[in-house]
C-alpha cells in the first residue's frame, strides 16, 4: 500500500495504491481523493495526511485476467481536471512500471 499526496491551488489531495492477491490473481486497487489532515498521537508527531472520502476508484487486474480495468466515480464529488490528469498519470505511470 502506497499514499502520495500533492498540494493543487491550495488543497491537498492523494492517491491510495493497494495491491492484493498475487500471480494471476492480482488486482490493484487505486483511490484519488482530497486528503484531510489528521493529529498525530503524541504532542512531538506532526500531523500527516491521510485520505478522505472517495471521488474515483479504479481496479486493474494481472494482465492474464480477461477482466478489463474498472473505473468508478462518486457522483456527489467534484475535482478540478488537472487533479484527475494528474491521477490519471500516476495510474498510467504505476501500470507501466508493473507490465499491467
Amino acid at each position: 500500500m502506497s499514499l502520495l499526496t500533492w498540494d493543487y491551488e491550495g488543497d491537498l489531495f492523494c492517491a491510495l495504491t493497494t495491491e492484493m492477491g498475487t500471480a494471476e490473481g492480482r488486482m490493484t486497487h487505486f483511490e484519488l481523493s482530497e486528503a484531510r489532515m489528521v493529529p498525530g498521537g503524541a504532542l512531538s508527531a506532526p500531523a500527516s495526511p491521510a485520505p478522505g472520502p472517495t471521488a474515483v476508484t479504479v481496479l486493474v487486474y494481472a494482465p492474464d485476467e480477461e477482466k478489463p480495468a474498472e473505473v468508478y466515480f462518486d457522483a456527489t464529488q467534484t475535482l478540478p481536471f488537472a487533479v484527475l490528469q494528474h491521477f490519471v498519470a500516476l495510474v498510467a505511470s504505476r501500470l507501466e512500471s508493473t507490465g499491467s
